[in-house]
């Protein structure tokens, strides 16, 4: 079954999140770490809140998924049914992570608030 799955990324870990999603940490895990680091790919992130769909045929939906993984790196996790295909709007998460993991908190205020600085000039 598909879900939609919304929650809040945990800031202080978002460095190491990038880490074990790029060395292969949390593909090797099984059943599901494949289908955790595609659903980070597929996620997009959005006035501080990411959002994603997944594929999980446990019940409840995602136990596993958030016991090994999200619940370490996401709060507020909110998780719904996807009965019909959704377009999720937003910044890439990938992107995000790799940004803030490389750069720097500077990532953070763009995506989270959803607004950048745009110089202007008042004659």
């Amino acid at each position: 079954m598909r879900y939609i799955v919304r929650a809040h990324p945990r800031i202080e870990s978002i460095p190491r999140f990038w880490t074990i999603l790029n060395d292969g940490t949390v593909a090797k895990r099984k059943p599901d770490g494949e289908e955790i680091v595609a659903s980070m790919k597929r996620a997009v992130i959005a006035l501080g809140q990411a959002e994603w769909s997944e594929t999980c045929y446990c019940t409840p939906p995602l136990q596993h998924e958030r016991s090994s993984v999200y619940d370490q790196f996401f709060t507020d996790i909110e998780i719904e049914p996807l009965e019909t295909s959704v377009q999720v709007k937003g910044q890439r998460f990938w992107d995000y992570l790799r940004d803030f993991s490389t750069k720097g908190s500077g990532a953070e205020t763009k995506a989270t608030t959803g607004m950048r600085y745009a110089p202007i000039r008042i004659l």
